[in-house]
């Protein structure tokens, strides 16, 4: 294997795909990246078998070969090199690659290509096709709601149900869910429910970053791998396995209150407030009247802090507690300058919405505390 690249773009391709590698792998193959001379250019490949990331990076191919390379040595010593051409040199015999740069002559110790595990290919199965930027804003949206805790498998992963051309995202830990729909060009007879690992999808802005406008999204035949794909990038990953609740029904269908406010203002109040609330199971207070927004936070032995902001609401007053962080998660990723909350009395699950629109629905679950 003989190729010339700049080193800027490797690096770059290099500390993508390795974010594919786990640290706790007991396989030493599963440390490397598999490096392969293709027809457009050097093909990055890492797994930890469950998540897979492959991106090609323009090269000029004198030889055609592969290796697998470790990992960390060479994203690190990559970064490192001036932007002056990298050529590297494959010996087959000692699987040595060598890379030459500048004043930089380098050997770093390979392991065989045929070692490396053989990853699922995406040629066959079911296709949809969805914009890049929808479909990673709808990922931010909803991926933050899923659970961290692997004693429930099924909520550590995102729903992903195709319908025909409609897609729809949603993540629950329990204490809050986020749901987005978005447009998809799928064949209308097409109906899939995925469940998709919040971890996976946590990687695919930084997986398809730069790539052009649509991603393929290809459902495996025996319905346990997902591909998406963008350009030269693909990200792969395993599907969990279960049956996710039914999340439609924790959706409120009625309020009593609805309050419209700025999403900025709103941001700030509630970031400033609950650092009185750190000590207290980060539950902050919510009072709506005629005009106003009242939010408030104590904890004994620090202080306590209240803000009233301007706000447009339709109803009846309410006082209702939520745990704070779960309220600026979903303001940081609403998209708009306002945002609709409502309210069915201070037992009932709130919701924020941007105003007017369904697209993107985020329901949390109150606290109960004594009001004042």
């Amino acid at each position: 294997m003989k190729v010339t690249c700049r080193p800027a773009v490797l690096g770059q391709a290099l500390q993508v795909v390795s974010r594919a590698i786990s640290s706790r792998t007991t396989l030493p193959i599963l440390n490397n990246i598999l490096i392969e001379t293709t027809s457009e250019g050097l093909a990055l490949t890492a797994t930890n078998l469950e998540i897979g990331i492959r991106k090609v990076v323009p090269a000029e191919v004198a030889v055609e070969g592969s290796t697998t390379a470790p990992a960390r040595l060479l994203t690190d010593f990559v970064g490192t090199l001036p932007d002056d051409d990298l050529e590297m040199t494959l010996d087959p015999s000692t699987q040595s690659l060598g890379l030459r740069c500048a004043r930089f002559d380098t050997h770093i110790k390979c392991i065989e290509a045929e070692e490396f595990p053989p990853g699922p290919r995406p040629d066959e199965g079911d296709k949809l096709e969805v914009a890049l930027d929808d479909l990673v804003g709808a990922v931010e949206q909803t991926q933050m709601a899923a659970s961290t805790d692997e004693a429930r498998p099924v909520l550590t992963g995102v729903l992903v149900m195709v319908q025909g051309g409609n897609l729809t995202l949603a993540a629950t830990d329990g204490h809050r869910l986020a749901v987005r729909k978005l447009a998809a060009a799928a064949p209308s007879e097409l109906e899939a429910s995925l469940i998709v690992p919040a971890r996976a999808l946590a990687e695919l802005a930084r997986v398809l970053k730069g790539e052009p406008g649509k991603v393929e999204v290809i459902i495996s035949k025996a319905r346990n791998q997902v591909f998406f794909r963008a350009g030269s990038s693909e990200l792969t990953s395993r599907l969990i396995d279960g049956k996710y609740p039914n999340y439609a029904q924790v959706i409120p269908s009625k309020s009593s209150t609805k309050v419209k406010v700025s999403t900025s203002e709103l941001t700030q109040t509630v970031r400033a407030v609950s650092l009185f609330a750190r000590d207290s199971a980060n539950v902050i207070r919510v009072k709506a009247q005629a005009g106003a927004l009242t939010l408030s936070a104590t904890t004994n032995e620090v202080g306590d802090s209240k803000a009233e902001m301007a706000a447009d609401v339709d109803g009846s007053d309410i006082q209702i507690a939520f745990n704070a962080r779960y309220v600026l998660d979903a303001l940081g990723v609403i998209g708009e300058d306002e945002v609709e909350l409502l309210f069915d009395g201070p037992l009932s699950p709130g919701l924020m919405r941007p105003p007017g629109k369904e697209h993107y629905q985020y329901v949390i679950m109150p606290v109960r505390v004594a009001m004042s």
